[in-house]
Protein backbone atom coordinates (compact mmCIF):
# COMPACT_ATOMS: atom_id res chain seq x y z
CA UNK A 1 0.00 0.00 0.00
CA UNK A 2 3.11 2.64 1.13
CA UNK A 3 4.37 1.60 -2.37
CA UNK A 4 1.57 2.41 -4.28
CA UNK A 5 0.83 5.84 -2.74
CA UNK A 6 4.85 6.97 -3.27
CA UNK A 7 3.94 5.16 -7.33
CA UNK A 8 1.15 7.93 -7.46
CA UNK A 9 3.15 10.95 -6.00
CA UNK A 10 5.87 10.52 -8.07
CA UNK A 11 3.40 10.05 -10.94
CA UNK A 12 1.49 13.69 -9.87
CA UNK A 13 5.30 15.40 -9.73
CA UNK A 14 6.45 14.36 -13.29
CA UNK A 15 2.58 15.63 -14.56
CA UNK A 16 3.26 18.65 -12.48
CA UNK A 17 7.28 19.37 -13.78
CA UNK A 18 5.53 18.69 -17.61
CA UNK A 19 2.56 21.01 -16.98
CA UNK A 20 5.20 24.02 -15.38
CA UNK A 21 7.56 23.48 -18.57
CA UNK A 22 4.84 23.46 -21.38
CA UNK A 23 3.07 26.56 -19.65
CA UNK A 24 6.58 28.44 -19.33
CA UNK A 25 7.27 27.79 -22.84
CA UNK A 26 3.95 29.38 -23.95
CA UNK A 27 4.29 32.24 -21.75
CA UNK A 28 7.65 33.11 -22.70
CA UNK A 29 7.95 31.87 -26.16
CA UNK A 30 7.94 35.49 -27.29
CA UNK A 31 11.02 36.68 -24.64
CA UNK A 32 12.86 33.81 -25.94
CA UNK A 33 12.70 35.09 -29.42
CA UNK A 34 13.53 38.63 -28.84
CA UNK A 35 16.40 37.56 -26.10
CA UNK A 36 17.61 35.05 -28.63
CA UNK A 37 17.34 37.49 -31.80
CA UNK A 38 19.82 39.84 -29.35
CA UNK A 39 22.16 37.26 -28.24
CA UNK A 40 22.74 36.30 -32.67
CA UNK A 41 25.11 37.73 -34.57
CA UNK A 42 22.34 38.55 -37.22
CA UNK A 43 20.38 41.21 -36.76
CA UNK A 44 16.38 41.02 -35.55
CA UNK A 45 14.38 41.14 -38.55
CA UNK A 46 11.70 43.98 -38.01
CA UNK A 47 7.88 42.90 -37.69
CA UNK A 48 7.13 46.14 -39.70
CA UNK A 49 9.53 47.56 -42.74
CA UNK A 50 10.18 51.51 -41.72
CA UNK A 51 8.01 53.93 -42.96
CA UNK A 52 10.38 56.12 -45.11
CA UNK A 53 9.08 59.43 -46.08
CA UNK A 54 8.42 59.88 -50.35
CA UNK A 55 11.97 61.81 -51.58
CA UNK A 56 11.45 65.35 -52.56
CA UNK A 57 11.54 66.65 -55.73
CA UNK A 58 14.54 68.90 -56.00
CA UNK A 59 15.18 70.33 -59.45
CA UNK A 60 18.06 72.38 -60.28
CA UNK A 61 18.46 74.54 -62.71
CA UNK A 62 21.98 75.82 -64.37
CA UNK A 63 22.58 79.32 -65.83
CA UNK A 64 25.55 79.80 -67.56
CA UNK A 65 25.11 83.39 -68.56
CA UNK A 66 27.00 85.68 -66.27
CA UNK A 67 23.86 88.17 -65.27
CA UNK A 68 22.12 87.40 -61.96
CA UNK A 69 18.45 88.90 -61.82
CA UNK A 70 17.53 90.19 -58.92
CA UNK A 71 14.93 88.28 -57.33
CA UNK A 72 11.74 90.29 -55.54
CA UNK A 73 9.84 88.98 -52.76
CA UNK A 74 6.38 88.92 -52.88
CA UNK A 75 4.29 91.20 -51.08
CA UNK A 76 2.25 90.00 -48.56
CA UNK A 77 -1.68 90.12 -47.93
CA UNK A 78 -2.86 90.91 -44.96
CA UNK A 79 -4.64 93.73 -42.90
CA UNK A 80 -2.63 95.59 -40.58
CA UNK A 81 -4.29 96.27 -37.26
CA UNK A 82 -3.03 98.54 -34.61
CA UNK A 83 -3.12 97.38 -30.97
CA UNK A 84 -4.20 99.65 -28.99
CA UNK A 85 -2.25 100.29 -25.42
CA UNK A 86 -4.71 98.83 -22.53
CA UNK A 87 -5.61 101.69 -19.94
CA UNK A 88 -3.64 100.91 -16.15
CA UNK A 89 -5.71 99.10 -13.77
CA UNK A 90 -5.98 101.98 -11.65
CA UNK A 91 -8.79 103.75 -13.50
CA UNK A 92 -11.13 100.39 -12.86
CA UNK A 93 -14.48 101.56 -11.84
CA UNK A 94 -17.20 100.07 -9.84
CA UNK A 95 -20.10 99.38 -12.53
CA UNK A 96 -18.07 98.50 -15.41
CA UNK A 97 -18.82 95.86 -17.46
CA UNK A 98 -16.81 92.43 -17.61
CA UNK A 99 -16.32 92.56 -21.14
CA UNK A 100 -15.28 96.23 -21.19
CA UNK A 101 -12.46 94.99 -18.24
CA UNK A 102 -11.21 92.02 -20.44
CA UNK A 103 -11.33 94.51 -23.52
CA UNK A 104 -10.03 97.91 -22.00
CA UNK A 105 -7.14 96.24 -19.60
CA UNK A 106 -4.25 94.00 -19.62
CA UNK A 107 -4.81 90.45 -18.15
CA UNK A 108 -4.78 89.99 -14.35
CA UNK A 109 -1.56 88.40 -12.93
CA UNK A 110 -4.43 86.28 -11.07
CA UNK A 111 -8.35 85.11 -11.19
CA UNK A 112 -10.25 83.17 -8.57
CA UNK A 113 -13.59 82.13 -9.36
CA UNK A 114 -16.22 80.64 -7.14
CA UNK A 115 -20.35 80.35 -7.46
CA UNK A 116 -22.20 81.76 -4.39
CA UNK A 117 -25.88 80.02 -5.24
CA UNK A 118 -27.20 82.04 -8.67
CA UNK A 119 -24.05 84.96 -8.01
CA UNK A 120 -20.83 83.88 -9.98
CA UNK A 121 -17.97 85.51 -8.08
CA UNK A 122 -14.89 86.69 -9.63
CA UNK A 123 -11.72 88.41 -7.81
CA UNK A 124 -9.10 89.84 -10.40
CA UNK A 125 -6.12 90.95 -9.30
CA UNK A 126 -3.81 93.06 -11.16
CA UNK A 127 -0.19 94.07 -10.30
CA UNK A 128 0.28 97.50 -11.09
CA UNK A 129 4.08 97.74 -10.03
CA UNK A 130 6.33 95.93 -7.40
CA UNK A 131 4.75 96.92 -4.59
CA UNK A 132 1.71 97.86 -5.57
CA UNK A 133 -1.69 95.94 -6.83
CA UNK A 134 -5.58 96.39 -7.77
CA UNK A 135 -8.10 94.20 -6.27
CA UNK A 136 -10.96 93.84 -8.52
CA UNK A 137 -14.28 92.05 -7.56
CA UNK A 138 -16.92 91.13 -10.65
CA UNK A 139 -20.13 89.53 -9.55
CA UNK A 140 -22.45 88.23 -12.46
CA UNK A 141 -20.10 90.34 -14.98
CA UNK A 142 -20.26 93.45 -13.04
CA UNK A 143 -17.37 95.21 -11.07
CA UNK A 144 -18.38 95.65 -7.82
CA UNK A 145 -15.72 96.49 -5.77
CA UNK A 146 -12.14 97.75 -6.32
CA UNK A 147 -9.58 98.18 -4.14
CA UNK A 148 -5.87 98.99 -4.21
CA UNK A 149 -3.47 97.34 -2.10
CA UNK A 150 0.25 96.64 -1.31
CA UNK A 151 2.45 93.88 -1.92
CA UNK A 152 5.56 92.64 0.09
CA UNK A 153 6.70 90.42 -2.78
CA UNK A 154 4.10 89.66 -5.58
CA UNK A 155 2.00 87.58 -5.17
CA UNK A 156 1.74 87.91 -1.57
CA UNK A 157 -0.93 90.69 -0.69
CA UNK A 158 -0.81 92.65 2.37
CA UNK A 159 -4.22 93.90 3.07
CA UNK A 160 -4.90 97.31 4.11
CA UNK A 161 -4.97 98.90 7.78
CA UNK A 162 -8.45 99.33 8.87
CA UNK A 163 -9.54 103.61 9.11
Amino acid sequence: MRNLGNIFLLGLAVLIVLGVSVFRTQIFSGFQRSKSALMSSQPAKPSRPPVRPPAAVVSRRVTTSKHVSAVVAPKPNGVVTVDEPKQAPDSIEVGMGKATLHQDYPPPAVMISSRDGHRFRETYIYLVSRNKATVVRVVNDLVTSVQGTRTVDPPLLVSRPAK
